[in-house]
């Protein structure tokens, strides 16, 4: 990390009115000057634009987020700038042209990489030698704007290569030793967001953008040893016959199509450092799922990074090394009680990280009731001074507690070296004092559930799943509370906040047997913090408790070990 004294300066650039090619070239430059200390901040505005908020789901549309978000959100690069320009005494210049700031940084650039505008596919090669010569990336008609910048073109990518296997095969073979071992990053040029590529170049990261959607045959099992029904899912690990399925789902993909094929292959190149990491998210021509089906089957963790901007300046400001403290309090079980914890979705994700969990933290009513923010628990690594942020200003009612499904997103059914996955979860957890943890599938089978609660250092217990797919089991595991979410069911996720909280007032009604313990993981893209305030005032009655997630776990092992004497 670096030192940032009194009065430290850095340079603002407004590029929210920018061009993709021309926020290449600026988060280029930062990434480069970053390395040394954090002197360049770049503003992207407020994401009216749609395209920033889709992948290839509409997850907010102009309806909601004109309706709900715009507001709560704000600017977010401007909300973090504000506190870091007080916690550090930053003296801050902003500046709205890119031509003055390479000319404020012209010693640390040598010259310029010239990629296709016809092929977008060859940004990702620009930026892997930008980030090893370091060099400009731009396009023909770039250099056109940038007049004033007297620079060598050093390599002029286009028409080079035919297609993306050749390009990417090329760059396997050429530059994947250079870069950062460890680590990958997939950056679909497609969804023009240059958002996360200063972070990529600061660290040299090897990128790529190479499809996962898989055939359907492998893309069946996979799902099968994810979510298929239980039984034959307990059937398939007890005779270890998921490793056998898993390969040859994975071989499977690769004759189905070229591009999985090669995915594969960089996938499996990635050195375990101490786990195998790749940062970004999916490509246009596939979607969430089939993408972390793949990455969790072939070993590597996933940074969800899609929108996360200015984490090459996260990254190089000190932190004082604070943790989050749990409360102390002495918790007595209710005999009738109704427990509800509430926790936001999606915190894995660099971007909900950077945003204030999508503007949530920043609601005047944060603290009037028990609430559960996913995070990543990463951050302690990849940006202190932004999770400090957050351990910082919580309240003894905020319970920042690790997203799925620990140390970086995977589908731990599938990953084959799960043990080594939960050892780096504990690792990062203890250090940041995270004790709660969410892991992805409800009803993992017990070779799973048995590797969580033997690797669990100080954590709690878990709360299982994103959405409920077959069953949503309460149990004790050697001990350890691994409580499935009961809501939402996955036909459930896209509901509106009205309408999620009226099926959790209708099942609260249906309780017959006491106490009964209700976890609710919300999809951040449809229910707010202020959603769960208003629905807490509106269902105060004696019994019913709306508690912290470590609560919650507690009192649950609490309840069954005295039902199991």
């Amino acid at each position: 990390m670096s030192h940032v004294t009194e009065n430290h300066s850095i340079t603002v650039l407004d590029v929210s009115k920018f061009s993709y090619a021309e926020r290449v070239c600026a988060a280029t430059l930062q990434g480069l000057v970053n390395r040394i200390s954090p002197s360049i901040y770049l503003d992207y505005g407020i994401y009216d634009d749609p395209t920033a908020r889709r992948t290839n789901e509409n997850f907010l549309d102009d309806e909601i987020w004109y309706a709900k978000y715009r507001d709560l959100l704000g600017n977010q690069d401007q909300r973090n700038l504000d506190y870091y320009q007080k916690k550090y005494n930053l003296i801050i210049s902003s500046i709205s042209d890119l031509n003055e700031l390479i000319s404020q940084n012209i010693d640390s650039i040598v010259g310029l990489i010239i990629w296709d505008e016809n092929f977008p596919d060859t940004v990702n090669i620009a930026l892997m030698m930008a980030a090893q010569e370091n060099l400009l990336p731009v396009t023909i008609s770039l250099i056109d704007q940038l007049f004033s910048i007297q620079l060598e073109i050093k390599h002029d990518l286009r028409k080079r290569w035919p297609d993306r296997i050749s390009l990417y095969r090329w760059a396997h073979e050429n530059l994947f030793a250079v870069c950062k071992p460890g680590y990958l990053a997939c950056i679909e040029p497609g969804w023009g967001r240059a958002e996360f590529l200063d972070y990529v170049v600061q660290h040299k990261i090897f990128v790529y953008s190479l499809s996962s959607t898989i055939g359907k045959l492998g893309n069946q099992l996979l799902l099968l040893l994810a979510f298929g029904p239980p039984r034959l899912r307990e059937f398939l690990y007890a005779l270890s016959l998921d490793r056998l399925v898993r390969k040859f789902s994975l071989f499977w993909m690769g004759l189905r199509s070229q591009e999985v094929k090669l995915s594969n292959r960089i996938q499996h190149s990635v050195k375990a450092l101490p786990y195998p990491t790749i940062f970004g998210w999916h490509t246009c021509r596939d979607d969430e799922l089939a993408f972390m089906l793949q990455l969790s089957s072939n070993g590597l963790r996933l940074v969800p990074a899609h929108l996360a901007g200015n984490f090459s300046f996260h990254f190089k400001l000190p932190s004082s090394g604070i943790q989050q403290k749990q409360p102390s309090r002495q918790l007595i079980l209710d005999p009738k009680g109704i427990y509800l914890t509430f926790t936001l979705s999606d915190g894995d994700q660099l971007m909900m990280m950077h945003t204030g969990e999508l503007g949530n933290w920043y609601s005047s009513q944060r603290g009037s009731v028990p609430f559960n923010w996913e995070t990543q628990p990463l951050l302690i690594e990849i940006a202190p001074a932004l999770l400090e942020k957050y351990i910082s200003t919580a309240t003894e009612n905020d319970c920042l507690i690790a997203g799925p499904s620990g140390a970086g997103y995977i589908v731990p059914p599938l990953a084959p070296n799960l043990t080594a996955y939960m050892k780096e979860t504990i690792r990062v957890c203890e250090q940041s004092g995270i004790h709660v943890v969410t892991t992805y599938v409800a009803d993992p089978p017990v070779r799973v559930l048995r590797n969580l609660a033997n690797h669990r250092g100080r954590i709690i217990g878990f709360l299982a799943g994103y959405a409920v797919v077959t069953r949503a089991p309460s149990q004790l595991v050697q001990g350890i509370p691994i409580i499935a979410n009961q809501f939402p069911k996955v036909d459930q996720i896209w509901l509106s906040a009205e309408d999620l909280l009226a099926k959790i007032r209708e099942e609260i009604l249906n309780q017959q047997t006491f106490p009964v313990f209700i976890g609710v993981h919300l999809f951040a893209y449809r229910t707010s913090y202020d959603d769960i305030v208003k629905f807490a005032q509106e269902i105060q009655k004696e019994h019913i408790h709306i508690v912290r997630g470590d609560d919650f776990l507690e009192l649950a092992q609490q309840h069954m070990q005295e039902s199991n004497k």
